[in-house]
């Protein structure tokens, strides 16, 4: 449906949120640089079948209808039966939206003050936290970059090695990955040898790794491994198979931050959901929820972020 929307010329945007309600596409005002004119929303059969879904999705709808959005739905069953029709009849609502709104943006609009109801109190209440703040937009990540030289030295034996080789290996490893869990270097180095990972092999890659940082060219900090600067990238582990552990607190922390950087607030649920997909995980594990759950909590103990009935956002 994007690529059909972009084909004609519109300027689409996926899964964009505000307080914690993601829209599946978000479509551009052309006139506005920057501004959302509508959102179109692609249900399947079983919206149907989950009050407490329905009830959540009206409320946070709610919150974008009060701030001026429009939302349109496109039911899967419909979309599988004629795509044509489907994009032709989004193109007509997509059209009338942009004759209605002239130069409006849709982020702008007041809430209904006429409105009574403690949905409506409650979705008033987010938007007003939220202001004229454009909608949430996923952020964009690197994916994950392993070390060079894999079976670099598959010719030669690890255990006879000279030890500034093994040394300059794990500073390698460590400079291309860090922070870089203890087991993955020890990995990592011995497939520099095309090697296995035993006993003896192991033993020797650790002891040329605390050789490296008695030389002050990494740094051990709990189960991970640093290069000489502090700075942390967030990095999509997609296609990877690093588990939730292997990852350092600091880049959990790190992608909350940049989660949440454009001041938005969101759920925990939605801030949860939204770090998983930046580190590239297709579904929340009970070890991921764990670790992405201490990063929120360390970085609201340590005041970074604060809490309110809107959600948890940067202070």
């Amino acid at each position: 449906m994007l690529r059909a929307l972009v084909d004609r010329g519109l300027t689409v945007v996926p899964q964009v949120g505000v307080a914690g309600y993601r829209v599946d596409l978000g479509v551009l005002h052309d006139a506005v640089p920057g501004r959302f004119l509508c959102g179109i929303e692609c249900d399947g059969v079983a919206y149907h079948a989950s009050d407490t879904a329905r009830d959540r999705d009206r409320l946070r709808q709610q919150v974008l209808e009060d701030r001026g959005w429009t939302i349109h739905r496109v039911w899967s069953t419909d979309w599988f039966k004629d795509r044509a029709g489907q994009i032709e009849r989004l193109l007509a609502l997509i059209a009338a939206d942009t004759a209605g709104a002239g130069t409006a943006a849709a982020s702008t609009a007041e809430p209904d003050a006429a409105a009574g109801t403690a949905e409506s109190e409650t979705a008033r209440a987010e938007a007003a936290a939220l202001g004229g703040m454009p909608p949430y937009v996923r952020p964009a990540v690197v994916p994950y970059t392993f070390a060079a030289g894999e079976e670099r030295y598959a010719d030669d034996d690890l255990l006879a090695a000279p030890a500034e080789r093994l040394r300059d290996a794990v500073r390698d490893v460590v400079i291309a990955e860090a922070p870089v869990h203890d087991d993955d270097l020890v990995a990592r180095v011995a497939g520099m040898w095309g090697t296995r990972v035993g006993s003896r092999i192991e033993a020797r890659i650790r002891d040329a790794a605390a050789a490296a940082e008695r030389a002050g060219a990494v740094r051990r900090r709990g189960a991970f491994w640093w290069g000489p600067a502090d700075a942390v990238a967030v990095r999509s582990r997609t296609g990877t198979r690093i588990p939730a552990e292997r990852i350092a607190p600091e880049e959990y922390q790190e992608a909350v931050r940049l989660v949440l950087a454009g001041g938005h607030a969101l759920p925990r649920e939605q801030l949860v959901t939204e770090v998983r997909a930046l580190l590239g995980f297709a579904r929340t594990g009970p070890a991921l929820e764990d670790a992405i759950g201490g990063a929120i909590d360390a970085l609201l103990a340590g005041g970074e972020l604060g809490e309110a009935a809107a959600g948890i956002r940067k202070r």
